[in-house]
């Protein structure tokens, strides 16, 4: 079965949900903009009650809010969210990125270089979006070779959530280079197995803008 027979077969929805989703993503669609129904099934050319399908989805995902009354928002993202969803991460990939180490070979690092290599491009041609894209992917990758179940499946879990975090991430960082740097500098640790550097990189990656809203907070 190739890949066009099986997107063929999901649903509409779904691959509307996806389509918003990414729009979401890439801040094609503002935070807290409201997305009419009507304007939605006219230009993917759809019934509403599909496009009420996905936004279902998107609700489930906490992507949108629906306000009784008012309509539905794409949901917006506050400085506690962030701060929240740093505190999460910090929880799960500390764990899941030591972990990982006795389980990453040759292969694995193979994978892992060709993404920091796409990094470099898309950090060269100024490209957020796909820097974020790509950030999933090297996060996810490696918490994948953690051994531990539970920890994947919660992962995954707010892996929609962390990518609309990343979205607001640009603004803490002085450049993508500075952002792709990093990637750089946590791959290196991961090569070298040293469980105290990964341990320390990962956290100082996250805790980045935990430190940059701190100082935000303080200076307002």
């Amino acid at each position: 079965m190739n890949e066009d027979s099986i997107i063929a077969k999901r649903p509409l929805g779904e691959l509307i949900a996806e389509h918003l989703k990414q729009d979401i993503y890439n801040q094609k669609v503002k935070f807290g903009e409201r997305l009419i129904e009507a304007d939605l099934a006219e230009n993917f050319d759809v019934s509403r009650s599909t496009i009420r399908e996905a936004l279902k989805i998107l609700e489930q995902e906490e992507l949108v809010t629906s306000k009784a009354r008012k309509g539905t928002f794409v949901s917006e993202f506050t400085e506690r969210d962030l701060d929240e969803m740093n505190e999460l991460r910090l929880m799960i990939e500390a764990k899941a990125f030591v972990k990982a180490l006795k389980n990453l070979e040759e292969p694995h690092y193979q994978d892992l270089q060709s993404i920091i290599d796409e990094m470099k491009e898309e950090a060269e041609n100024g490209n957020w979006n796909a820097l974020f894209d790509l950030d999933m992917q090297f996060h996810q990758y490696v918490v994948n070779m953690c051994g531990n179940s539970r920890i994947i499946k919660i992962y995954e879990s707010i892996s929609v959530q962390i990518r609309v975090y990343l979205a607001h991430l640009d603004q803490y960082y002085s450049s993508p280079v500075s952002f792709y740097r990093e990637h750089k500098e946590l791959m290196e640790a991961l090569l070298h197995k040293d469980t105290v550097s990964v341990e320390r990189k990962i956290k100082n990656h996250i805790s980045f803008v935990e430190e940059k809203l701190v100082r935000k907070t303080d200076s307002e």
